[in-house]
């Protein structure tokens, strides 16, 4: 037995579906990345710069709610297109791909647009001017220096959706499909240390396979510094584009029609879903605003809005200073363990936010045990669920800045030191106002995702431990799904607000966080 109270065979089970869905959306989201990546960067597509960004949206945007959004489309019995859908609408593996892949996709699209980016345009040029066709020059020129990029962002998605809970809760769990997430939460809710017994072990059977994807990926990062001045050269002109010529309106069309499926879709769905008076009833005439005023008067949205901003506001805040010093320790002073400390980093982002979240169980239980000997007591889920958000995210920011301090030439520091200048002074005076967008950046990139987290205060949670998260994951296995959407609509708007921020970003500094 993998577990108790679990078959061999519902292990088995479940390890195949998350292995193959995890495989469908990478090859799907590398396909789609690709592509998105190279008409935005080497085409003359319409509006090819408000694409650019448009696009690096999904990685800002937590896949549950667009999954909250495909089942307002797609539910078999009130879906507004459930004909478009088989049978079983939009629940099952066909579902759990297609939201998937709205989110993941943007991993090998970001890994490609900073390749393309780097890469030197001659390159291309030469092979043009011998003749070669667009298909040619990017199979023999493109393709050959930038398939390490590619599968890395495909082993990204990979990771991503391995780690997923949020979607195979709502499209996998109702139809019985369970992948290891699930199957994890679902032992949990068996109660008692037994079914935390049990999670333990699927857990570090999801983190042996996380690693070793985090292993393959680690490399083809290395691969891809070490081929670096291959690619990047001297850029003495900006890359030729590829005229679509007939093909344009249509291609650029179809651009579009992506962003409007990915974003523009899901966040209308829920806006009407949320103004429905019941389930299915989609027409203007009978909108009501009384489904919002039922979601913003539950005690529990305010209880959980108070807990979300006081855990993601502060741990931001708290994870990014450090980052700031940290990565000033590593780059700027020369620190070996600054520079360890930020690598390893690494590993905790990785891991599926559920083993973070299960660790952190027996950690609680252990320390509250050894509390109680002395007479103290620590039980509030909330100071377990912002460790859990500190330990996830601090390596968001730490890489980001550390990059940012590398961009930057020694000589402005060195003039202030030279005046006298204490540390605290100089990143007070010299590099805060320097990295100021950078360090905004990584605290809008750290902070969102804290306040709209599903997977890891989902099992963390407990009496006044509730987030937004987790009540819009109540609402929805209540089967209550206008206040669900209408919950959805409000974090979808949330997020896509900062996303709207983050589009501007440079793809490097984007994936410099990850």
């Amino acid at each position: 037995m993998f577990a108790d109270g679990v078959s061999n065979s519902a292990v088995i089970e479940a390890l195949a579906r998350s292995l193959s869905l995890s495989l469908v959306v990478a090859l799907v989201s590398g396909a789609t990345g690709c592509l998105a990546a190279w008409l935005v960067t080497r085409s003359d597509v319409g509006g090819s710069r408000a694409l650019a960004g448009l696009f690096s949206m999904p990685y800002a945007i937590p896949a549950y709610l667009l999954g909250m959004a495909w089942i307002v489309l797609g539910n078999p019995a009130v879906g507004a297109i459930r004909e478009l859908f088989p049978e079983g609408g939009i629940y099952g593996f066909h579902g759990m791909v297609l939201v998937e892949s709205t989110v993941a996709f943007a991993f090998p699209y970001l890994e490609l647009k900073a390749g393309f980016e780097r890469m030197d345009p001659s390159l291309e040029e030469a092979a043009r001017t011998s003749g070669a066709g667009p298909w040619r020059v990017f199979r023999d020129v493109s393709f050959p220096l930038l398939w390490p990029p590619l599968v890395n962002g495909m082993c990204l998605s990979f990771l991503y959706t391995l780690s997923s809970f949020g979607v195979p809760a709502m499209l996998g769990m109702p139809v019985r499909q369970f992948v290891l997430t699930t199957l994890i939460y679902s032992q949990f809710k068996l109660g008692g240390m037994a079914g935390i017994w049990s999670g333990l072990r699927l857990s570090l059977l999801l983190l042996v396979m996380a690693m070793l994807v985090l292993a393959l990926s680690n490399r083809l990062v290395g691969l891809q510094r070490r081929r670096g001045g291959a690619i990047t050269g001297s850029r003495v002109s900006r890359p030729g584009l590829v005229r679509l010529s007939g093909a344009r309106v249509p291609v650029t069309a179809a651009a579009w029609a992506v962003f409007a499926l990915v974003v523009a879709l899901p966040w209308g769905a829920l806006a009407f879903s949320a103004l429905a008076p019941v389930a299915g009833s989609y027409s203007p005439s009978e909108w009501t605003l009384r489904n919002l005023e039922y979601v913003l008067n539950l005690p529990e949205f305010r209880e959980a809005l108070v807990n979300s901003l006081a855990l993601s506001l502060p741990v931001a805040t708290f994870v990014v200073g450090s980052g700031f010093v940290l990565a000033f320790a590593a780059v700027r002073r020369g620190s070996r363990l600054a520079a360890r400390l930020v690598e390893s980093m690494g590993v905790p982002f990785s891991t599926p936010g559920t083993v973070i979240a299960i660790l952190l169980i027996f950690a609680a239980t252990w320390v509250s045990a050894a509390l109680g000997r002395v007479g103290l007591s620590l039980d509030s889920p909330l100071v377990w669920i912002a460790l859990a958000y500190a330990v996830k995210y601090c390596a968001v920011s730490a890489r980001m800045l550390t990059a940012a301090y590398r961009q930057v030439h020694p000589s402005l520091e060195e003039a202030a030191v030279v005046s006298g200048a204490t540390t605290f002074i100089l990143l007070r005076t010299i590099w805060l106002p320097l990295l100021s967008r950078t360090v905004l950046a990584a605290w809008f990139l750290t902070a969102l995702p804290m306040f709209t987290e599903l997977t890891m205060s989902v099992l963390l949670t407990g009496p006044g431990g509730a987030t937004l998260g987790t009540v819009l994951f109540q609402l929805q296995e209540y089967a209550d799904q206008p206040s669900a959407a209408a919950l959805a609509w409000i974090l979808l708007s949330a997020a896509l607000v900062g996303a709207f921020f983050m589009r501007g970003r440079r793809a490097e500094e984007i994936l410099e966080g990850r």
